[in-house]
């Protein structure tokens, strides 16, 4: 009893920080810009879609799939730009001084997805969600893995930077929702059943118009799952610094992915920032199809080693639905290189 009593509160404990993270995402407008994006942002629009009543949601609009996927790839580029460019100038100085030249220079390093959200005056996005939770899980003497932001946010930045706050967006005729729990795809733009979802009546996942992976029983995900993520801590140098390496296995109703990310931290004082350093990731995953036979697909994405905060790599195969499965201890191994370690970790449940 106390041991369920404890989740509850945890829980409990996480929904208020999500809840302050939204709040100050849209109170906070970081680093206006007047750089506008190169993304075809002549096809892209924010609309807002109504009821019929006066609620109503404010997302973007992308014509189709493609184009979606397409600015994804285009803004995921431009980081990798912007990253390059500032180590230009700056790769040769040691890991402190490095970190150090980052603050001195003002170096933002989402700074083109900022300008993506200004150029089209986005309220909130997920991303701007998802920055503010980690600020405030980053500002405590110990990092509780329960409450880690990106178990809540499996998503790239660059994708999350396309999502509402809600996790939203329309595509095509379509309203894309996903969640840590799975995707929620509604046609015919029946508004007032995602009103209903995001006011958490779970009924309305039983309407026509939706289409889920979402596990309303919450069962233990079997051997087989299209939705799943992982996380392995890592704490050296008498317990200052910390890597998080992270995998995960999603299936939209057209892709699925496998990933892996490795993310570095270093303690101060009382509390922990995200640090620059040297790190590698590489992802291997072999697709389950929707009965979990092997022999789906099977992808190797090959290393990236980059100067970072955080790296990540992607093995993403397209498919109609019923959409890949992942199996447990079987289908995503994540590879990491870091301050001289090297780690495989397979994605599990």
């Amino acid at each position: 009893m106390k041991s369920k009593f404890k989740k509850l509160r945890i829980r409990a404990a996480f929904a208020t920080v999500i809840c302050i993270a939204i709040v100050m995402a849209s109170c906070t407008k970081e680093n206006q810009s007047e750089q506008s994006p190169t993304n075809h942002q002549d096809q892209i629009r924010l609309v807002t879609l109504s009821d019929g009543f006066k609620s109503g949601i404010t997302m973007l609009e992308f014509s189709s799939i493609q184009h979606y996927e397409a600015t994804i790839a285009s803004l995921e580029n431009q980081l990798e730009q912007h990253e390059d460019a500032f180590l230009a100038d700056w790769e040769s100085l040691a890991d402190e001084a490095l970190n150090d030249k980052e603050i001195e220079v003002g170096f933002v390093d989402h700074q083109p997805l900022i300008d993506f959200e200004n150029y089209y005056n986005i309220p909130v996005t997920l991303r701007q969600v998802y920055v503010t939770a980690e600020a405030l899980w980053l500002n405590n003497e110990v990092l509780d893995l329960a409450t880690f932001p990106r178990s809540k946010f499996p998503f790239g930045v660059a994708e999350m930077t396309l999502l509402n706050g809600g996790g939203e967006v329309k595509i095509g005729d379509k309203i894309i929702k996903v969640t840590e729990r799975g995707f929620v795809e509604i046609s015919n733009l029946d508004i007032a059943t995602l009103i209903r979802i995001d006011n958490g009546d779970e009924t309305a996942y039983n309407e026509t118009t939706v289409m889920t992976n979402i596990d309303l029983d919450g069962g233990d995900k079997g051997s087989c799952t299209n939705w799943k993520g992982k996380d392995f801590p890592y704490t050296y140098n008498n317990d200052s610094r910390k890597v998080i390496k992270h995998v995960h296995f999603h299936s939209y109703p057209w892709k699925g992915v496998g990933s892996a990310e490795i993310t570095s931290y270093k303690k101060e004082g009382n509390k922990w920032k995200k640090y620059r350093m040297d790190l590698g990731v590489a992802v291997q995953t072999y697709f389950r199809d929707v009965n979990c036979n092997p022999g789906a697909a099977q992808c190797w994405s090959d290393w990236k080693f980059k100067k970072r905060r955080s790296i990540e790599e992607n093995c993403p195969d397209w498919s109609a639905y019923p959409q890949y499965r992942a199996e447990n201890g079987k289908s995503i191994y994540g590879h990491f290189k870091y301050a001289g370690y090297t780690d495989v970790n397979v994605l599990t449940w």
